[in-house]
């Protein structure tokens, strides 16, 4: 799937911030100190994960490559100093050997090469830092996404909702990663600590659902008018079945800390 969510900077920005509260206090609780942390936020899009983290007290290199989002971000951030965008990729960030005491990646590992990213991140991470890999998304729990879900595969030209990046090669999921990643993370000596799972939901109106569903990454890699056409078909379905325009959308977050053991002192 070729996705450019420099298409979507806009309604990336406006309706995929809904990253839980609970994430912060979750990676505290299990010894991941945010306040005073140097931070590298990879595919950190518009800077929605930066914004939190640096709210929190951490400085954030935040890593994009898609312009658009990079434009959308810094006008997001306004004045923070805390937050420094860069427009590179996450196998090439540029950033300095050995300086940061976290690397974050929220719904983008999947984008990545990700030997070339493993290495960078072992480049850049200090000995014993952390590599935070979350995920986030809508499930399929509530008829509202059952039935969006079935409008989006009718337009695909293959008539298919795939999994998104490599997640599509995937032969087994664990807490929404592919089990694959685990042996690439134990062989790079990036040491699983934690993996768990936290379940909420979203608020959404009708316009916001479908704002929601414009930035998702079926949508995204849509053609512009066979992504309208979609959208137009969703929105008539909403305003037929749910005049109110009230929806408590289902979320899943998933979280794997690891920890970078390369280089340890004995």
């Amino acid at each position: 799937m070729n996705v450019n969510f420099g298409n979507v900077a806009e309604d990336y920005l406006k309706y995929r911030d809904d990253i839980p509260d609970s994430l912060i206090k979750g990676l505290e609780m299990r010894g991941v100190a945010i306040a005073g942390s140097k931070v590298a936020d990879l595919g950190a899009g518009p800077g929605l994960l930066s914004k939190i983290l640096s709210d929190r007290g951490a400085i954030v290199d935040a890593v994009e490559p898609s312009s658009e989002l990079v434009e959308v971000g810094k006008a997001h951030i306004g004045d923070d100093q805390r937050i420094n965008f860069t427009q590179r990729y996450a196998e090439d960030t540029g950033l300095a050997t050995n300086s940061y005491d976290i690397v974050m990646v929220m719904r983008a590992w999947h984008w990545f090469d990700r030997e070339g990213t493993i290495d960078e991140v072992k480049r850049i991470l200090k000995p014993g830092g952390h590599l935070v890999i979350m995920d986030s998304g809508f499930t399929s729990a509530s008829k509202i996404v059952k039935e969006s879900m079935k409008i989006i595969q009718s337009y695909s030209t293959d008539k298919q909702i795939r999994p998104a990046g490599t997640k599509d090669m995937a032969t087994q999921m664990i807490n929404s990663f592919p089990v694959e990643w685990f042996d690439e993370w134990k062989y790079a000596k990036l040491d699983l600590m934690e993996l768990y799972k936290v379940d909420y939901e979203v608020k959404f109106t009708n316009e916001e659902w479908l704002g929601r569903l414009s930035s998702v990454s079926w949508l995204a890699a849509f053609k512009e008018k066979q992504r309208k056409n979609t959208l137009s078909r969703i929105s008539a379905y909403l305003e037929d079945n749910f005049p109110d325009g009230s929806h408590k959308i289902p979320h899943i977050l998933s979280v794997a800390i690891l920890q970078n053991k390369n280089n340890l002192q004995p």
